[in-house]
Parts: structure tokens; sequence; C-alpha cells
């Protein structure tokens, strides 16, 4: 049996984020439900004399071999485990980089759950607040890779049930937004009254069509073609949620019919040929470790 391992790391949407204050540590709180796709990278991993790590990307933006999530949370472990065995790992990127889609976090996570196994690392040494301040606030939810309600700064985890399962449009207009910017720019004023506090274990997608994500109204305005792309998908036949993820700048339409997401697709793409635009199921049952040994 060959050593080589192939993972694959399922990109997160954000259905609903809502920021609620600044921290004194400079972080902010944060509460809403997520979801991951059947939209994926794929890690392949042999064991190596040494770390080494690299690419196949599609995209326009490079990622560095060097500084990278998955360096960043193979440091962050040899601090907990100093006998960390050595990899070399090969990403082939299917998910856009920068984009609300939790890349580099699910990257990490995917990473991180091999390692569990092959090592057999007890997860109770490792402490998730610490783990979203030093690797990313997304990897603890991308580590579970199931529908979940986080909050803190998305370190704490209650699983959830979506009540069925959709199709999923996305469209990136492949422009540049920094996470750390639009954070800078984000009043919690007057939007308190808007925050839905309550925590749903099973939500219904009217639920989840209530919420909102407080980072897209700010986007918005200094990019206003996300305000159209929401615009369109909203005004697209069969589609009942549209929303933008994360931080952006990647949007989301929610279809319950196939016919209707790819007819919404083929207008997205003669309107905006340089797009990424591509079509997905909501992923909606757990995958903890998702292996194939060749």
């Amino acid at each position: 049996m060959s050593s080589k391992v192939v993972l694959r790391a399922n990109a997160k949407i954000n259905l609903t984020l809502d920021i609620l204050g600044k921290r004194s540590d400079n972080y902010h709180d944060i509460q809403g439900y997520v979801a991951f796709l059947d939209l994926y990278d794929e890690l392949i991993i042999n064991h190596s004399e040494k770390l080494l790590v690299s690419f196949d990307n599609p995209f326009n933006e490079n990622v560095s071999s060097k500084s990278n999530t998955i360096i960043k949370l193979y440091s962050y472990l040899s601090s907990y485990f100093p006998n960390l065995s050595q990899y070399k790992v090969h990403v082939k990127k299917n998910i856009p980089i920068s984009a609300g889609l939790g890349g580099g976090s699910c990257n990490a996570a995917a990473f991180m759950r091999y390692l569990i196994s092959d090592l057999k690392i007890n997860m109770d040494q490792i402490n998730l607040e610490s783990l979203a301040r030093n690797v990313g606030a997304d990897v603890p939810c991308c580590l579970i890779n199931e529908s979940s309600y986080i909050s803190g700064i998305g370190e704490i985890i209650q699983e959830v049930k979506l009540s069925d399962a959709y199709y999923c449009l996305l469209v990136n207009p492949q422009i540049r937004v920094s996470t750390s910017k639009i954070y800078e720019k984000i009043s919690i004023k007057g939007l308190e009254a808007l925050h839905n506090k309550k925590f749903l274990s099973n939500p219904s997608i009217g639920h989840i069509i209530n919420g909102k994500n407080d980072f897209q109204q700010i986007i918005i305005q200094d990019y206003p073609i996300i305000g159209e792309i929401i615009h369109h998908l909203t005004e697209a036949e069969g589609c009942f949620l549209a929303r933008m993820t994360g931080s952006g700048p990647t949007c989301f339409g929610f279809f319950l019919k196939k016919e209707d997401m790819s007819k919404c697709k083929k207008n997205f793409e003669e309107m905006y040929p340089k797009f990424w635009i591509w079509i997905w199921h909501i992923i909606i049952f757990c995958i903890f470790i998702n292996v194939a040994r060749l």
C-alpha cells in the first residue's frame, strides 16, 4: 500500500453572519449559520523528509508555498506536538482564493483532520479559540466540516441540521476584498436590533432567509458590482435566497429546481463572461474524515 493520501477540503458558505461587537483583544464576536458545498480543493499528501507545500492554482492570485494556512497550522500544532511527522502536501485548487468561501481555512482543516487520524492526536489537547486566533477564524468550523451555528470569534460551534438540500449558484466577480479593512469599517451601532440571537438546532429556510450578512451592505458601498450580482440573483426565476458569503466577494443564490439554476447560470455567463461562476449542491451531512488511500 502506498503512503499517498487524497483529501477533499470542502468550501463553506456563510448562510448568515452577524458582527456583534469588537472585543478588548481586537477580535470581533460573531454569530451565524454556515454550510458546506460539494465544491472542494484536493490535497495529495505523502510522508516526506521535510514539510513541503505546493499548489496547482488556476486563479489569478498566487498562493505562497512558504506562507499559507497549511504551514501556519503545522507550525501551530508543532508547539503542542514537537515530534510531528513531515509531509509533502500538494493542493489542487478549485475554490477561488480570497473569495469568502474559506479556501485556505478548509485546506488547513482537511490537513488537520488527516494529522488527527494519522498521528492519533487527542483533540482534547487543542484549544479551538487558540486555533482560531493563530491559524484562522474559519478553521474550527471547517475542521468540523458540517452545517453549524458559529459564535465567539468562530471557535464556538453548535451542529445544526438543515431541513433540505438546495441547488446553489456561486458568482464571484474576481475582485480582491480585504477582510481586515472591512472589519475596520463596520459599525455595530444600529445593527443590534437586527441581530437574531436565537440559536435553532434545526433552522428552517425561512429563518435563514430572514437573516443577513453584516458585511454585505458595507462592501456594496465600495464595490457596487456586488449589489448588482445580488439584484440579478434575486430577480432570477426560482431563486429564493441571494446573499454574499463571508467578507465576499462571492455571492450565492439558492434554487429548488436545477433547471432554474442552470438558466440563471447561463444568463450570468452571458452578462459577465469574466466572472467565476459555478453550480453546486449544499452538503448537509457530516464529512469528518474523507480519506482515499491509493
